[in-house]
């Protein structure tokens, strides 16, 4: 391309596409990290929640133990392993 051919508006609108899509590919990765470290949070202490009710609920099962133990052992809340007392 000489001298005598350049366009500047042309090449200012190469500019700026190449800008948009090197911002819009940073920002989609960012995206993608921190819903993926978000969803893996979520899913890991849903995960625990779910570990702690089933754990209360067989220690109910057996008879053995007083809700107070129940709610220590589990990590539940007095309350809440009465409410899966009164479920079961």
């Amino acid at each position: 391309m000489s001298i005598f051919e350049y366009d500047k508006e042309l090449e200012e609108k190469k500019l700026r596409k190449a800008e948009y899509e090197a911002g819009f590919s940073d920002g989609e990765k960012s995206g993608h990290e921190t819903g993926f470290s978000e969803g893996r949070e979520s899913g890991f202490s849903e995960g625990q929640s779910h570990a702690a009710i089933e754990t209360a609920r067989r220690m109910l099962q057996s008879n053995k133990f007083t809700i107070e133990e129940i709610a220590k052992f589990s990590g539940l809340s007095q309350q809440e392993v009465e409410t899966i007392s009164s479920d079961a």
